[in-house]
C-alpha cells in the first residue's frame, strides 16, 4: 500500500471508527458517568480521613519530641550542667560532664530517633553532645566539639525565654559547613537551661531526625495512583512520595524553583489560601489539611510552655489523586467494561469494511485519471495533459509577460532498435529518455511524451530559461551514454532536439509548436543528435 494509499485509507477508517466508536460511547455516557462521580465521591472521603489521620500523627511525633526537649532542659537545668563552664576544680567538672553524657547517652541509645542531643553554652560552644549513628549512641570526643554560635537554630534559641521551645524548620543536617551525605531531614528542638537564680546559661538542642516521621507518614499510604506530599509554608517538598528528587529543593542554589506551585501551577493560588479542603481539576483531586501552627494556634505548645516561632510548624499535607492512575476511576464495572470492548470491536470491523471498499473505489477512480492524464510507460504526461497544461501556461505567460520556451524531442532511428533487440529494448530507451529529461529539467518543466518515440518540454520557470542551449547539450549527452539491455548488450540511443524561445505576452500556442517542430527537423537535417533553439535569449 503506497504512502498516499495508506493516508487516504487511515484518514477515512479514522473518521468512520470515531463516528461509530461515538455512537456505541454515548449510549454508555449516563452509567460511566455515574460511576466516575461515586468513584470521586469515595476518594474525597477517603483522602480527607488519610490525611486528617497522617495530621494527627505528625502533632503527636513533633508535639512528644517538643515535651522532651522542655523536659531535658529542666533536668540539665537541676544537674547544673551549666556549671561546667565555670571555675570548678577539674574532677568534679569532669564527673558532672561524665554524669550528664551518660544521662545523654542512655537517652538517645532508647530513643534512637535523635541524631544528636547537645548542650551549648551562651557563646555557641558545645559543651556535651552525643550522636546516634548505625544504631549506637556515642559520646563525642572533647576535640571534637564545635560552635554552633553562627546557625541560625542557635541564634533563634538564644532569643527564647523561660517556658519557650524552639521549633527549626525541617532541613537536611550540615556539619563542617557542608550538606551531610546521605541526606538526613533534621528538626532541631531548642530550650534554654536556666540556674537558679532564674539566669539563662545554655542552650539544650535535639537533633530530630525527620526520617522515622516520613517512615511513618509512608505507612498511611494507600498504593491506589495518589502522590502525597508534605510541604513548608513557602510551598517546597519536605516529603514527596512519588518525586523524592524534589524533597529539600531549597537547600539547592539550582532547585529554587521547584515548589508545589511550580507542579500544579492551575491550582498554585488555591493551595496557598486553602487551610483545609480538596480542590478539583480536570486530571485529579487535590486533598488539603493544614498541620502545626493555624493562625495564632499552635498543637505544639503544652501546659505553660509555648513554642516561639510559628511558621517553622506551619505545614500541609497534600495528596494528589490521578484519575489516570487510579483504578477505582479507570475500571468499570464488567458489565460496562464488556458492552465497551464490543463497540470497540464492532465499530472496528464496520470502520476496516467500509474504509476498504472506498479505498477500492478510490484506487479505480485514480488509476481512471492515471490512464487518462499519464503515459503508462514512462509515467510523463501524455499527449492531451500536456496539451491542456501548455493551453494553461502560455495563457498565464501571456497575461504575466512571462517568457516561455517549447523543446520537441525526437529519437534518431528509434525502429531499428525495435527491429534489432525487440520491443524490450524499445521501452527500455523511452524510458530513459523519459528519465534523462526529469534529470536535466525535473521540477522546473512540463515535460510529456506525445508520440512513440516524441517528447516535449515546456520551459516556464525563470531558472529553467537562463540555460537552454546547455540544457540541451547535457539532455544529449545524458541521452548518448550506454543503456544495458540484458547482462550482456547495452546499446547506445540518440535524440534530435529542436526549440521555439517566446518572450512573454507575444507567445501563441500553435506558432511555438510550428517553430519548434521546424527546430527539431532542422537539427535532424544537420545530421541529427544535436540541438536547434530558435530565438533563444543570448547568455
Amino acid at each position: 500500500m503506497s504512502s498516499s494509499d495508506s493516508k487516504f485509507f487511515f484518514t477515512r477508517f479514522f473518521i468512520l471508527f470515531s463516528g461509530f466508536i461515538l455512537l456505541f460511547l454515548t449510549l454508555f455516557t449516563y452509567h460511566y458517568q455515574q460511576e466516575f462521580e461515586s468513584a470521586k465521591s469515595n476518594m474525597k472521603v477517603e483522602q480527607k480521613a488519610l490525611l486528617e489521620g497522617k495530621k494527627n500523627y505528625i502533632e503527636w511525633v513533633i508535639g512528644s519530641v517538643v515535651k522532651e526537649t522542655a523536659l531535658l532542659a529542666d533536668l540539665l537545668g537541676q544537674q547544673k550542667i551549666y556549671q561546667a563552664d565555670t571555675n570548678l576544680d577539674e574532677h568534679t567538672k569532669s564527673l558532672l560532664l561524665k554524669h550528664t553524657g551518660n544521662a545523654l547517652l542512655a537517652m538517645s541509645q532508647r530513643k534512637e530517633i535523635y541524631d544528636q542531643i547537645r548542650y551549648l553554652d551562651l557563646s555557641g560552644e558545645e559543651i556535651v553532645r552525643v550522636n546516634f549513628h548505625d544504631g549506637k549512641a556515642n559520646l563525642v570526643a572533647k576535640d571534637q566539639l564545635q560552635n554552633k554560635a553562627h546557625r541560625y537554630y542557635f541564634q533563634h534559641a538564644l532569643q527564647l525565654s523561660c517556658n519557650q521551645v524552639y521549633v527549626s524548620p525541617i532541613d537536611l543536617n550540615i556539619e563542617h559547613g557542608m550538606i551531610e551525605l546521605p541526606h538526613k531531614p533534621t528538626i532541631r528542638m531548642a530550650a534554654p537551661v536556666f540556674d537558679e537564680f532564674g539566669q539563662k546559661r545554655g542552650i539544650v538542642i535535639i537533633n530530630y531526625l525527620a526520617k522515622y516521621l516520613m517512615d511513618g507518614l509512608r505507612l498511611f499510604n494507600l498504593d491506589s495512583g495518589t502522590n502525597y506530599m508534605l510541604i513548608n509554608n513557602n510551598g517546597y517538598f519536605l516529603f514527596n512520595d512519588e518525586r523524592p528528587d524534589l524533597e529539600f529543593a531549597f537547600m539547592f542554589k539550582d532547585k529554587q524553583d521547584q515548589t508545589i506551585y511550580t507542579l500544579f501551577p492551575k491550582l498554585a493560588e488555591q493551595i496557598k489560601t486553602t487551610i483545609s479542603g480538596q480542590l478539583e481539576s480536570e486530571s485529579g483531586i487535590m486533598t488539603v489539611e493544614s498541620v502545626g501552627a493555624v493562625d495564632e494556634k499552635n498543637p505544639y505548645c503544652f501546659q505553660d510552655f509555648h513554642v516561639s516561632n510559628n511558621e517553622t510548624t506551619a505545614w500541609k499535607l497534600v495528596s494528589y489523586s490521578d484519575f489516570n492512575k487510579r483504578i477505582d476511576v479507570q475500571h468499570p464495572t464488567a458489565f460496562h467494561n464488556t458492552m465497551i470492548q464490543l463497540g470497540v470491536l464492532l465499530s472496528v470491523v464496520l470502520a476496516l469494511f467500509i474504509a476498504t471498499y472506498q479505498l477500492r473505489v478510490h484506487r479505480d477512480d485514480r488509476r481512471i485519471h492515471y490512464l487518462a492524464h499519464y503515459d503508462s510507460l514512462t509515467g510523463l504526461f501524455n499527449r492531451g495533459a500536456f496539451q491542456n497544461k501548455t493551453q494553461i501556461l502560455v495563457k498565464q505567460a501571456n497575461r504575466d509577460a512571462k517568457p516561455l520556451c517549447l523543446i520537441f524531442i525526437d529519437m534518431d532511428d528509434f525502429k531499428s532498435i525495435n527491429d534489432s533487440y525487440g520491443h524490450r529494448a524499445g521501452d527500455i530507451a523511452l524510458k530513459h529518455v523519459a528519465s534523462s529529461l526529469e534529470a536535466i529539467f525535473g521540477h522546473q518543466a512540463l515535460i510529456g511524451r506525445i508520440g512513440g518515440d516524441e517528447f516535449a518540454v515546456l520551459l516556464h520557470n525563470p531558472h529553467s530559461l537562463q540555460n537552454i542551449k546547455n540544457d540541451a547539450e547535457a539532455l544529449l549527452n545524458l541521452i548518448r551514454l550506454p543503456i544495458n539491455i540484458d547482462e550482456h548488450t547495452s546499446i547506445t540511443v540518440s535524440t534530435s532536439i529542436g526549440g521555439h524561445f517566446c518572450k512573454g505576452s507575444c507567445c501563441d500556442e500553435d506558432d511555438m509548436i510550428h517553430k519548434a517542430d521546424m527546430a527539431m527537423y532542422q537539427a535532424k537535417a544537420a545530421g541529427k543528435c544535436r540541438a536547434v533553439i530558435l530565438d533563444c535569449l543570448e547568455e
